[in-house]
């Protein structure tokens, strides 16, 4: 559990009405939200100074806190995608962990379609289809990197895999255990 200081920048929300109305939201949705009132950049300034300087649990700051907390969670997903067979690039930063995926045998169905396949992919590609098949058959998802790919580039990501480990530690070891179900 980590505490309220930590929190990604959220862009969620929705908006029903007339056409031209939707027009207008959406001209400054973008932009507004990185306006945020006086009051609230004052809190956290103040919150940013305090994490620094205060002690946080057993450690000497907040920062401190969250960088061996998050050690701790990546260290777990490396130990549980080693144990599925993936070889994971270790990170310095960052709460995700991309996986080299190639010896992962999978039935790999290249004429499958889906509305979120990358614009001009002729065929599924492989890092797209594994982590489909993966959410379906083994209950871990992941991140194909090619959605971050311009489509002539979509190959190059054929054999990794993005993994999030900013969840529980309960959470990441589920994961470790539908792994070891799955590959044995």
């Amino acid at each position: 559990h980590l505490p309220p200081r930590s929190a990604t920048g959220w862009k969620v929300g929705w908006a029903i009405g007339p056409p031209h109305l939707i027009r207008a939201v959406t001209s400054i949705q973008q932009w507004c939200n990185f306006s945020s009132p006086t009051p609230n950049q004052d809190a956290i300034a103040l919150s940013l100074e305090t994490a620094s300087r205060d002690p946080y649990q057993s450690h000497p700051t907040y920062y401190s806190f969250l960088r061996s907390t998050y050690l701790h969670k990546r260290n777990l997903l490396l130990d549980v995608l080693r144990g599925a067979n993936m070889t994971p690039i270790v990170p310095d930063g960052a709460f995700f962990v991309v996986a080299e995926t190639s010896r992962v045998d999978f039935p790999w169905d290249r004429t499958e379609r889906t509305e979120s396949l990358p614009a001009g992919c002729a065929e599924m590609p492989r890092d797209w289809a594994l982590c489909r098949w993966l959410t379906k058959e083994v209950g871990v998802t992941a991140i194909p990197p090619s959605a971050f790919y311009g489509v002539e580039r979509v190959g190059l990501a054929k054999n990794l895999l993005r993994f999030a480990f900013c969840k529980s530690d309960e959470s990441i070891l589920e994961a470790g255990r539908r792994f070891e179900r799955y590959f044995g």
